[in-house]
């Protein structure tokens, strides 16, 4: 039997190619790096986006997926979501695939009763021996949302997907949505108006000039021109950071962008599963929000149960290592990158998510639970792995699972991978980065990666060209 629909932490990073503002108004620049997208872990559900060209349920290492070829789509950027994808292509077009259970994807998946949910294709000679699964091929294929719900001249730099939700930014500094928010104890809606699934793209009201968004499994920050930053969505665990002004808060009212308690001037954005990060100009850095694993920076709380960081707090212990330029987080843990490529861990030990051993770590630095076990890591540590000679240009993480890639184009990949995620085949812990090897992208140029639940992508730089054409929705 194929497992429950997951729930996932974010996707950090995701992956820009080198930008361009020829023919294009407005505050943001349209990406035009063409890339190679390559698929790994569960498919249960399509989420690997590989349509009919399989019939497993997963696949042990990277596989170049031929739905996002160059030629024929011609990706520029790329976000993962829990159980779902969107990609933005060279025209233009946005692409959604997994599950659309709760309106993620933005378009009709409904199959007619005489629909074919699967043939009989094959991607690739590194899958594994799993079950086959019958697939929504209009879930499981990467198809456009349509055009027309948004308004003539409408061009796209960024996207961002939470766990059951889909974002877009513009040129021009707006926000579209679609999709819905989940809490504790099932669906808060996506907005005021919109208590259930708003399952068609829809403008973000009241937020403008913004310049980068960032999902969470169920919230949303928005960083504008001005270094102020907004959340909205889910604040179970305070992820979101507002000043709390009535006493009589509802989910409703967290489902409206507002700005965080933070200082004007922020350069960077960040989040985890369950709670945030932000990089002010002058170097600071803040986190937030579920903090039980000291996830957020802050370990006064650290190993008390549904601990949290209320408002944003200085993370110290970071910028000793030198300048931060970003930081995010799995469900547990959290990693920052230094300018000099310089890859820091902290948070949840026991799961193998920090990339590095319980005897690696100082006493003095690590938090015992009742039992005598190691099971947290309080403060910033370096993962030796990663010198000068290859420093770390890119890392991210999923609830348990992460990926670094280095400056020569090498992914490396560490924690869970019970499910193949990790791209590391017949080990279902990951102790040490481990470099992620196949026939499809070894040799080749490596530039991100984007985890899911229980699958993950990796993206190279294309090696093929096309010729380019303006396509404006």
């Amino acid at each position: 039997m194929p497992p429950k629909r997951p729930s996932k932490p974010p996707a950090q990073g995701k992956t820009p190619g080198r930008s361009s503002a020829i023919g294009q108004k407005g505050i943001n620049v349209v990406p035009n790096q063409l890339l190679d997208i390559y698929v790994v872990g569960t498919n249960c559900y399509g989420e690997l986006g590989l349509g009919s060209l399989t019939k497993k349920s997963e696949l042990s290492r990277p596989v170049l997926n031929s739905k996002l070829d160059v030629i024929s789509t011609g990706i520029v950027y790329i976000a993962v979501g829990g159980v779902h994808s969107a990609a933005l292509t060279h025209d233009n077009r946005i692409l959604t695939w997994g599950v659309n259970d709760e309106g993620a994807l933005g378009r009709d998946t409904k199959q007619e009763d005489n629909d074919d949910t699967q043939d009989g294709g094959n991607s690739s000679d590194e899958e594994s021996d799993d079950d086959e699964v019958n697939l929504n091929l209009k879930e499981a294929t990467p198809l456009p949302v349509d055009s027309s719900f948004f308004p003539s001249g409408t061009v796209f730099t960024q996207l961002a997907a939470s766990d059951s939700a889909t974002f877009a930014l513009t040129t021009e500094g707006l926000v579209y949505g679609w999709g819905t928010f989940r809490g504790d104890k099932g669906g808060i809606g996506f907005s005021p108006k919109c208590r259930e699934e708003q399952r068609t793209p829809i403008l973000i009201p009241g937020i403008k000039d913004i310049i980068s968004i960032v999902a969470g499994a169920q919230h949303i920050l928005a960083l504008a021109s001005n270094g102020s930053v907004f959340g909205w969505g889910c604040d179970e665990q305070n992820q979101l950071g507002r000043r709390r002004v009535t006493r009589h808060n509802t989910n409703s009212h967290h489902l409206i962008p507002e700005l965080c308690a933070l200082p004007t001037g922020i350069r960077t954005i960040g989040v985890g599963m369950y709670h945030s990060f932000a990089i002010h100009k002058n170097g600071t850095v803040y986190g937030w929000g579920s903090n039980n694993f000291g996830q957020t920076g802050t370990s006064s709380t650290a190993g008390l149960s549904d601990a949290i960081v209320a408002y944003p707090d200085k993370i110290p212990g970071l910028q000793e290592h030198g300048t931060i330029t970003s930081v995010f987080g799995g469900k547990d843990h959290s990693i920052a990158l230094t300018e000099t490529g310089k890859c820091l861990v902290w948070g949840r030990i026991d799961n193998k998510a920090l990339g590095i051993s319980h005897e690696e770590m100082s006493e003095s630095d690590v938090i015992y639970d009742v039992y005598n076990k190691p099971r947290i890591l309080k403060e910033p540590y370096l993962l030796p792995e990663f010198g000068e000679d290859d420093p770390v240009d890119f890392a991210t993480a999923s609830s348990d699972h992460s990926f670094a890639i280095t400056r020569s184009g090498k992914a490396y990949s560490w924690g869970f991978n019970s499910q193949s995620q990790a791209g590391q085949p017949g080990i279902d812990e990951i102790e040490k980065p481990t470099l992620v090897q196949s026939k499809y992208v070894d040799g080749k140029r490596l530039v991100s990666a984007a985890a899911g639940g229980q699958f993950s992508i990796l993206v190279g730089v294309s090696t093929h060209s096309r010729k380019k054409k303006t396509s404006k929705q």
